[in-house]
């Protein structure tokens, strides 16, 4: 059985994909205290909802990025 190798390249690679979608579900946030006229405590107790909408933008960062891998790989 192969080993999984992961660089340490591609290891910071996806860690700047995973902070730049947690940078924007927390934009998202802010962007909605300000909008609704909330609490700023939200902030802080809406960060399960944050990190769960970081997920789901991490996994569509995934599944484009396989796409155009494809895409790319087919021309």
């Amino acid at each position: 059985m192969r080993d999984l190798y992961i660089s340490v390249k591609r290891q910071k690679s996806e860690l700047k994909w995973l902070a730049g979608c947690f940078c924007t579900a927390f934009l998202l946030n802010v962007i909605s205290i300000l909008m609704y006229k909330t609490l700023w405590s939200e902030v802080f107790t809406q960060l399960l909802w944050v990190l769960i909408i970081t997920c789901v933008l991490y996994a569509v960062s995934v599944f484009l990025r396989f796409i155009f891998y494809l895409v790319k790989r087919l021309f």
